[in-house]
């Protein structure tokens, strides 16, 4: 495909909110340049774009002009300016230029033209072979010997041309110069050869002199105009030219070409000879002879506009043709040609008529002429005319096929046609005698086959007499019908109704005459029509009888019968069960009610057909007729019955019955109400507001809501006789009631009932409560405290233990439990759970532990104080020997002796122990081998044996039962006695450094040690003291016999000090020294805490320091404060490492006191001396916050001055002076940069910056009672060196606006200052508001930009500003409002290169691709789009409408898509119009018509046609000529290969009649077919017929298949329709098979065709998996034919 038809190329749409926009110019070259030859030229412009276009520079059409040469191209991509330089201009140099900004959203071009002036003479850039001749010295001629004038042949020979030779020994009097060549050759090539190297001289060339000038030349039209000139001193190889207005003319050189210009030279005359001189060849003729130019001009004189040879009347027969033709005197003149005085349309005629112009000469051909042609046919040229007339006349009209008989079915369709030699000739048709039109039953056509349809025939129809005349030519036939046969389309079938509903029969069949006779019958006798009890319809074949009111009378066998069909079919009638609707409407009202424990009946009246049954559900369940429930139907007397007997509280619902019987069912909805005694209230009496003599009980009401509650009764039991006593009644809304008159000090237990008729609920009683005073600490009976205290609380393991104290207070005590002085939380102690009344307290242990033994203590608190209450646990376990150490005594080879100390746990007295025994190597297998006392912690084992390795474990017993061993570590019999060693290195680590370890947390040693026969034992002692194992702290870890462990939990000050570690046995003992070192937390802070610079916003806090830091420095302090009557201490803050002071803040008016504690690393210390109270509260206000805008005053690279307004108000206290936060763009933090005490001006430099970083600031003002609020934030300065103020812009206009956004563009500023631009800030300021606002995130580069955001209908103000490095300018105020509100914009396209081309040179696709088309553009608002194909709309083209582009798109194109595409776009602005031509390459349309004939004979006959009106792109290869016989159906191929539009057909069947086809074929394939309009009759002549003897002889008339027309090899492109053909012959017919690489053909998407010879394969859409190798295989019993064809499918 050329490269213009090229994909257009496709741009994104631009985000302008992120700042991308299309390429633009800020500044041009203008359209038109100048240079002059031979000095340098520059071409400046200003592009911009974002991002920033690719620039290039285009000379003409398609050259470009990159950096090299003579040309220089230089683009900054940060000013934007771009430069062409032309170095040494040239004359060639002139022309068209373009520049072209692309990026990814679009391209932009400027055109302009160079224009180049000659240079100078004395410019010697510009000194040429011109000045040379000019300037040349004339020689004085001398004679020149033979050898010298042999040397200057040969000097000029070396310098020409070889084929210039020969005129040059001629001009030099060398006219023997071949023999001379040839006899001098040797030499003269030697010569050559060594005059080499001899310098080379330019020669030397004289002025062109004119001998005669050109003259102006004047010649009539179609004449011929010669220019001449002599001319001398033309050097040889001149170049001669000739230029006609400016344009170089092109000789025709090809001999088969006119040749209407044409150059002659003989001598030193030159001539321009110019043939058939028309109106355009006049104008400006220049020769140029090198730089030579010689001009004139040629005038051409036009005849008078008049007719040459005017129009001649024509005559000429129907299906003819006829050609007007006149000649007039000039030539491009436009013609009109006129039929009776109205213009002819050309163009809408289906090319019958056609207009020719060539030259002078005009001409009118009509084609396929009718009686409508006749007429005044005349040609307008311009004020003359000339007209002629044309007659047309037609044949004798004859029959070529008349009627014939016709035999239909009734309803049925029938047809009569015939045809006569005039296709235009009036038929008139008649039935038995009257005529008949187009109308109702009957439709008449006419053309080629005249024919009359006559519909619906009816039996009255038969022998109808048919008859057609043209004139005098006249035809008749017979209509015969055939009664046709009734066809039951619906069935007519039994009906069930209900008594006194309808009751309908319908049946549909095939017979749609409304008047045929129908009958219905009821028990085989006849239903009157008439019977207003029954209402009969039918309606285009269906047949309907409706029973309108149906009884038992009315059942039966019902018949329907229309012309011998016959149908029956029966009506019953029913009556389903049904209620009377009094009896729901009562139940509705009143349902049913039932006290719980009676008896319920529940009983339906029914009515309808029996038997009737029935069936209940009480919403839950179905019930069935037992136990209480009895379910009974009384048919005679109507009646069902249910019966529950007793009912209960459950009952309560909507019972369903469903009562059904042979014609159907009924379902009833009965609610019952069962009434009982109400539910308790739900949940728990709360007891709450207890005094001395009252106390509140809450409740809820009860959860079921089945018996109604009426109210509820409180009762309380007597303290003394333990009676309940009813206390009050309340409703049933109350659910609190507070009881009064109660005795402080006794204990009261109180319940509540619910209430209704039935009587009272279930009580639901209240925990017992002791009236007490408000504000009553915790009491506890002494007696309860020395019982807990003095008696252990018993559990067995896995047990549950519970201890319960009685104490009382109020308000009601909670409860914190210990154990072993640590609290029992639940999230940590899952076992446990604590419980609390106003009465008691509790702790429950679930599945208790030998560990859960040990002192409990509950502190019971309230708001009014507390107490301690102690409890011991004793779980009663099997004995712990966990924390107990097996050690050997002796060990020889058959006996071991071993000792252990005995368990800790004494809950129970231990009975004995159990001692054990395995081998090393099977340590699975225990056996028992002795038992001790209580008492005994020894025992020796006699029965081992020697070189064997033991391990033992000792288990102790108790009431409880056996407990788990301690195992002893290996030992073996009769070995080396081997002292425990540990490694030296480890001592020496110990020794080295101390272990640290913090308080509160855990302290281990671990010593590794080797050997040791006896198996040694490990002690520890600290500070010369044995340490003691408790189980809970401090854990000795004897389990691991390779390492000595030690742990020391929740370390405390005293554990600090020196370890020992003794590891011994009897061959020898280690002592390994550990020094432990506890960092403990600070010492308490002492003294008082003291105020400074009370304020309402906070206070100064001071303390001294702590003295004693606990081993590590302190880190910082904690400060906690406690609200005047709050017992809560929350933390207000941290100090910043060792300072001792601290400003707390808090809510004015408040007193607080504070108190303070020392960290360090290890923890916190104790909290110091409470402070007094001190109330938050000053004598004056903090001053108003800095207003108005903080200024940039000077700046450097590490510092920025800045100023502001000082404040107004000081709060009633002087300034102190102001405080500056910075902070860098973009970070949220602010940072101090001064003391008020720094700064008492309204003006600071900030120092140590970072160059270049941008900053904010604010300013709070400062006086005694604080800061004030910040100030606004600044805008970001950078710490540069400050730069001097750029220039402001100018001319602010708005160019867009919309409702929401407005486009600003200006002229840029001249002067930049100290430093670059950065850019330009816009703020807008909304009309009624004071306050400016900025709209642009940053620096705005460029001279337009849109504002976003803004308020629909809103004014604005508007200002901009210039930003450089350093400093920005005055604002420029635009001098008028601005309105949001949308600008209407006249439609325009954005051409972009693709679009230019696609314009001009149109697009080109193949068939079954896809064309796109996408055309950008701008309008506002959003135009309609319309798209057109040559004026009409296009329906099958998918179209994309977004805003700013248009895109079309038309799948699967074809040929027919080829066209004028116009896209239209309108809004309220106006229209704009874009036309795009596209070619489809693809098959050929049909051949241009009509197909004509001529020359017809018996056999034979000629057929012509006009090229296609589209050939598809291609080259029209052939044509293909096909045939069909009248009453045929398929097509046989004549002839393929046929080149012209014209074809003779011979040796055609004699006595037959013909259509024919013409289909044009190109590359692509064949395209559709022109066929004849009517039928062709090949006569066969009469001749005289001889009869001569027949003889009778058999012949074998089979022939074996045989390929009349082969296959043909096709290629096309994917998704198109595909048709495979060929033609075969044989009989008997030939069974056809399809076959594609060898394998039969079975696709179903694959249709396959045998028409009468014609085999067809139509893929319906190709794909690349269809291309191969297809075959058919023709095989009948004579023989076999095969043909194929590669069919190749491309992308």
């Amino acid at each position: 495909m050329p490269e213009h038809h090229a994909k257009l190329k496709e741009f994104k749409q631009p985000d302008l909110s992120v700042g991308q926009s299309f390429p633009f110019y800020h500044e041009t070259t203008g359209d038109n340049k100048k240079g002059e030859e031979g000095k340098r030229m520059e071409i400046h412009c200003r592009v911009g774009g974002t991002p920033f276009p690719k620039v290039a520079w285009k000379k003409g059409q398609w050259l470009q002009l990159d950096d090299g040469g003579r040309f220089q191209v230089t683009c900054n991509a940060e000013t934007g300016k771009c430069m062409l330089a032309v170095k040494n201009c040239r004359m060639t140099d002139m022309g068209k230029y373009r520049v072209v900004a692309t990026n990814e959203f679009g391209e932009s071009a400027f055109h302009f033209h160079v224009d180049m002036e000659k240079g100078k003479e004395g410019n010697p850039a510009v000194v040429g072979f011109k000045a040379k001749l000019k300037s040349r010295k004339v020689k004085e001629k001398k004679e020149l010997t033979p050898e010298e004038k042999e040397k200057e042949i040969l000097e000029l020979l070396k310098k020409s041309n070889p084929k210039h030779y020969e005129r040059i020994c001629l001009d030099n009097g060398f006219f023997d110069f071949r023999n001379l060549l040839i006899e001098s050759s040797r030499m003269i090539l030697k010569k050559l050869k060594g005059m080499q190297n001899v310098e080379h001289v330019e020669p030397e060339a004289e002025t062109v002199r004119v001998m005669k000038k050109l003259k102006h030349v004047s010649c009539n039209d179609e004449g011929t105009a010669v220019f001449e000139t002599h001319l001398e001193n033309v050097a040889p190889g001149t170049n001669v030219q000739w230029f006609h207005n400016g344009e170089l003319l092109e000789m025709a050189d090809q001999p088969d070409q006119p040749k209407r210009h044409e150059f002659r030279k003989v001598g030193n005359v030159h001539q321009l000879i110019i043939r058939n001189c028309a109106l355009g060849d006049a104008g400006n003729y220049t020769m140029e002879v090198g730089k030579e130019r010689f001009d004139a001009a040629l005038t051409i004189k036009e005849k008078p506009l008049k007719f040459e040879m005017e129009l001649k009347d024509k005559s000429a027969k129907v299906h003819g043709r006829v050609m007007f033709m006149c000649v007039i005197t000039q030539r491009g003149k436009k013609v009109h040609w006129l039929k009776d005085g109205k213009e002819i349309d050309l163009r809408h005629n289906n090319g019958r008529i056609e207009a020719v112009t060539e030259g002078k000469q005009h001409r009118l051909n009509v084609t396929e002429l009718n009686m409508a042609d006749a007429g005044k046919y005349s040609i307008k040229v311009g004020n003359i005319e000339t007209s002629a007339q044309l007659t047309v006349t037609a044949p004798p009209i004859k029959f070529r096929h008349r009627l014939v008989n016709t035999e239909v079915a009734e309803r049925g369709l029938a047809v009569f046609d015939c045809s006569v030699n005039n296709k235009e000739a009036p038929a008139k048709w008649t039935i038995n005698g009257k005529v008949v039109k187009t109308g109702g039953r009957y439709k008449i056509t006419k053309g080629d086959i005249h024919s009359l349809e006559i519909k619906d025939v009816a039996l009255k129809d038969n022998n109808a007499k048919v008859a057609v005349s043209f004139g005098d030519a006249k035809s008749n036939a017979v209509l015969h019908v055939n009664a046709k046969p009734i066809k039951i389309v619906t069935k007519l079938t039994n009906v069930k109704c209900k008594i006194g509903d309808p009751a309908e029969f319908s049946t549909a069949i095939d017979l749609h005459d409304d008047k045929v006779q129908f009958t219905w019958l009821k028990d085989d006798k006849p239903i009157d029509p008439k019977d207003k009890k029954y209402e009969m319809k039918r309606n285009r074949g269906r047949y309907m009888l409706r029973v309108k009111r149906a009884s038992v009378d009315d059942e039966g066998h019902y018949a329907f019968q229309v012309r011998g069909c016959h149908q029956e079919a029966t009506l019953s009638c029913s009556s389903p069960p049904s209620v009377k609707n009094s009896w729901l409407d009562m139940l509705r009202k009143t349902p049913m009610r039932a006290k719980v424990g009676e008896k319920l009946e529940i009983e339906i009246p029914l009515d309808g057909r029996a038997p009737m049954n029935i069936t209940w559900n009480n919403g839950r369940t179905s019930l069935s007729n037992h136990g209480r429930f009895k379910i009974e139907i009384d048919n005679d007397r109507r009646v069902a019955k249910l019966t529950i007997d007793p009912v209960r509280t459950e009952d309560t619902g909507i019972y369903e019955a469903t009562v059904s019987n042979d014609c159907g069912e009924v379902q009833i909805e009965i609610p019952v109400q069962i009434i009982d005694k109400p539910a308790p209230p739900s949940g728990q009496v709360a007891l709450s507001d207890v005094t001395a003599n009252s106390v509140k009980l809450n409740w809820n009401p009860p959860i079921e809501h089945q018996s109604k509650v009426e109210g509820y009764v409180i009762e309380m039991k007597d303290p003394i006789t333990g009676k309940w006593t009813k206390v009050a009644d309340v409703d049933r809304n109350t659910h609190d009631y507070t009881v009064g008159g109660l005795k402080e000090g006794d204990e009261y237990q109180f319940r509540v009932m619910s209430k209704n008729e039935l009587g009272l609920s279930d009580p639901l009683n209240s925990e017992c409560v002791v009236p007490l005073s408000p504000n009553q600490a915790p009491r506890v009976e002494p007696e309860v405290i020395e019982h807990l205290a003095h008696n252990p609380i018993y559990v067995k393991a896995g047990a549950t233990a519970s201890i319960k104290i009685p104490c009382q207070g109020n308000p009601p005590p909670s409860v914190m439990w210990l154990h072993e002085d640590e609290e029992i939380i639940p999230s940590k102690h899952h076992r446990a759970k604590k419980y609390s009344s106003m009465n008691e307290v509790e702790l429950v242990i679930k599945k208790c532990k030998a560990s859960d033994s040990g002192t409990y203590e509950a502190k019971i608190f309230n708001n009014s104080g507390g107490i301690e209450v102690m409890a011991n646990v004793v779980v009663l376990d099997v004995p712990d020997m966990s924390k107990s150490r097996v050690k050997f005594d002796k060990v020889t080879d058959k006996c071991v002796g071993i000792s252990w100390t005995k368990p800790e746990d004494g809950s129970s007295p231990l009975k004995g122990y159990v001692i054990e025994r395995c081998v090393a190597d099977n340590y699975e297998l225990w056996e028992k081998v002795g038992e001790v006392p209580g008492d005994a912690t020894k025992f020796d084992c006699d029965k081992c044996k020697e070189d064997t390795r033991y391990y033992f474990r000792v288990s102790a017993l108790n009431d409880q039962g056996q407990g788990a061993p301690v195992t002893s570590s290996p030992v073996t019999c009769a070995t080396a006695q081997v002292a425990p060693t540990v490694d030296d290195a480890v001592i020496a680590a110990f020794a080295k450094a101390p272990i640290k370890v913090k308080f509160g947390q855990t302290c281990r040693i671990n010593i590794p040690m080797k050997g040791g026969q006896p198996p040694p034992t490990v002690t520890w002692e600290k500070d010369g003291k044995p340490i003691e194992d408790d189980g809970h702290r401090v854990v000795v870890d004897h389990s691991d016999h390779d390492a000595a462990h030690i742990s020391v939990h929740k370390a405390v000050t005293d554990d600090a000090g020196k370890y020992v570690c003794r590891i011994k046995n009897s061959s020898g003992e280690v002592k390994i020294p550990v020094q432990v070192e506890v960092i403990a937390p600070p010492a308490k802070v002492e003294g008082d805490i003291k105020f400074n610079n009370v304020s309402s916003k906070g206070v100064d806090l001071e303390w001294t320091p702590v003295k004693d830091d606990g081993g590590l420095p302190v880190t910082n302090y904690i400060i906690e404060r406690k609200e005047e009557g709050r017992k809560v201490w929350s933390q207000v803050g941290k100090t910043p490492g060792t300072t001792c002071k601290f400003h707390a803040t808090g809510i004015p008016g408040k007193k607080y006191q504070y108190r303070v504690k020392a960290v360090n690393g290890a923890a916190e210390g104790d909290t110091s001396k409470e402070s007094d109270l001190i109330t938050l509260k000053d004598d004056f206000d903090t001053p108003d916050k800095v207003q108005g805008e903080i200024n940039k005053v000077d700046s450097t690279d590490d510092s920025i001055t800045i100023n502001w307004e000082p404040v107004t108000n000081d709060g009633g206290s002087p300034i102190i002076g102001y405080v500056v936060e910075r902070r860098k763009k973009g970070q949220s933090g602010w940072v101090k940069c001064n003391e008020p005490e720094d700064c008492t001006k309204p003006e600071l430099r900030v120092n140590r910056l970072q160059k270049g970083g941008d900053y904010e600031f604010r300013v709070m003002a400062v006086n005694a009672a604080g800061e004030s609020d910040p100030s606004v934030p600044s805008r970001a300065y950078q710490a540069t060196m400050s730069m001097a103020p750029p220039g402001e812009p100018t001319d602010l206009k708005l160019l867009d606006s919309t409702n929401t956004t407005m486009t600003l563009g200006w002229r840029e500023a001249d002067l930049c200052g100290g430093s670059d631009i950065l850019g330009y800030e816009i703020e807008l300021k909304m009309e009624g508001d004071e306050k400016w606002v900025p709209y642009s995130s940053g620096p705005i580069r460029g001279n337009r930009f849109t504002l976003k955001g803004l308020q629909k209908g809103k004014s604005y103000q508007a200002r901009i500003r210039t930003l450089n490095k350093g400093a920005h300018s005055r604002w420029y105020y635009m001098n008028k409002n601005l309105l949001a509100a949308e600008t209407l914009i006249l439609p325009e396209f954005k051409m972009t290169p693709e679009l230019e081309v696609a314009m001009r040179k149109g697009i080109e696709v193949k068939a079954g691709t896809t064309i796109r088309l996408h055309v950008p553009y701008h309008a506002r608002p959003r135009p309609t789009i319309k798209w057109t194909r040559d004026g009409e709309v296009i329906d099958e083209a998918l179209v994309n409408d977004m805003e700013g582009i248009s895109q079309l798109q038309i799948r699967g194109t074809r040929s027919w898509h080829t066209g004028k595409y116009t896209i239209a776009l309108t809004n309220s602005s106006g229209t704009k119009t874009l036309d795009i031509n596209c070619v489809v390459i693809d098959v050929p349309t049909a051949p241009i018509g009509p197909l004509a004939t001529s020359n017809i004979t018996d056999s034979g006959v000629t057929l012509t046609w006009k090229a296609p009106k589209h050939d598809g792109g291609n080259r029209i290869k052939a044509y293909t000529i096909q045939k069909r016989e009248a009453r045929g159906r398929g097509w046989a191929t004549i002839s393929g290969k046929v080149r012209d539009c014209k074809y003779a057909v011979t040796d055609l069947p004699k006595g037959r009649s013909f259509h024919f086809q013409v289909s044009a074929e190109n590359e692509i394939g064949l395209g559709e077919g022109l066929q004849t309009k009517d039928v062709i009759f090949f006569k066969q002549k009469v001749e005289k017929v001889q009869i001569e003897e027949l003889t009778h002889e058999e012949k074998d008339l089979r022939k074996p298949p045989q390929v009349s027309v082969p296959l043909k090899s096709r290629k096309v492109p994917d998704g198109v329709k595909v048709t495979l053909s060929c033609s075969i012959s044989g009989k008997p017919y030939p069974n056809i098979r399809w076959m594609k690489n060898g394998m039969e053909i079975c696709d179903k998407n694959i249709f396959k065709e045998n028409v009468i010879g014609l085999c067809r394969l139509v893929i319906k859409k190709s794909r690349v998996s269809d291309s191969g190798v297809y075959k058919v295989v023709a095989t009948n019993e004579v023989g076999e034919a095969e043909t194929e064809a590669t069919l190749t499918i491309t992308l």
